[in-house]
């Protein structure tokens, strides 16, 4: 009798111990689940009255554009669009962290938006001066310019590309150049959307001196599409020159670059 009163001792103490370990497992769980959090930014959301907007870092007060992805909630987790967004509002927001270093900086790679207050007077009033500041009106009179961005393992590149007048673009004696680490997906920033581009390249080896008078060489169309946030997006690949005419109804501009390999450290 005894050792069946042992073993029925022993046996509660160790349905006793398993329990404790499962729900000790448990806690350890979700406080690692909380360690785990995925990392975001908080920032302040401006709107003008005609619908641009940036953003503010609350903590760092940096200034940065940023896109609005297709994942935009509010207070209580529910999907919204950009124009239930308000000035004012302080959101959080997730991304791949890649920002590019102008200023005001910019954030393309924005996933997933949430607000967590909405139209905060305080923050319109400390950083409202941002918008009369960055956002700038085209001015119809100025010819449009044409920003190239596009993604490198530890950087996102933005730079201007080469207007192209009076003389062909494979004659231009310098050229902007961009370089990638092989086929990448160039985002077309326009000052002034064009309703459609004709996209043209050559191999770099048939760029032509300015005083050449032959006549230039038919080149290789490359196919243009646009993305979520209404921009024309071409892929580039290194050993080439490219062309990009942009067309709106009332005119055409071109502008030009070339793309080189990524050069390794030896």
């Amino acid at each position: 009798m005894k050792n069946k009163k042992v073993i029925g001792i022993v046996g509660i103490i160790l349905v006793i111990l398993i329990i404790g370990a499962v729900v000790l497992g448990q806690n350890n769980f979700k406080k690692k689940e909380k360690k785990t959090e995925e990392p975001y930014m908080e920032a302040v959301y401006l709107k003008d009255e005609q619908g641009n907007s940036i953003f503010v870092q609350t903590d760092t007060e940096m200034v940065f554009f940023g896109t609005i992805p297709q994942e935009l909630y509010d207070e209580k987790e529910k999907k919204i669009t950009e124009e239930d967004l308000h000035s004012g509002d302080v959101v959080k927001i997730w991304g791949n962290g890649a920002i590019a270093q102008s200023y005001p900086a910019q954030y393309p790679g924005i996933t997933k938006i949430q607000r967590q207050e909405k139209e905060n007077r305080e923050y319109i009033e400390k950083y409202g001066h941002y918008l009369e500041e960055f956002i700038v009106v085209p001015d119809e009179n100025e010819p449009p310019y044409l920003d190239i961005s596009y993604k490198q393992p530890d950087a996102l590149v933005t730079a201007a590309a080469d207007t192209v007048t009076d003389i062909p673009v494979l004659k231009l004696p310098e050229l902007v150049e961009f370089s990638v680490d092989g086929d990448t997906q160039a985002e077309l920033l326009c000052s002034m959307q064009p309703e459609s581009i004709e996209t043209v390249r050559w191999e770099a080896e048939k760029k032509m001196e300015a005083s050449d008078t032959s006549p230039v060489p038919e080149g290789e169309s490359v196919s243009s599409e646009k993305n979520e946030e209404g921009n024309w997006v071409i892929t580039m690949q290194p050993g080439y020159i490219y062309k990009i005419k942009a067309i709106w109804e009332d005119k055409e501009m071109e502008y030009g670059f070339s793309v080189t390999p990524v050069k390794t450290a030896e």
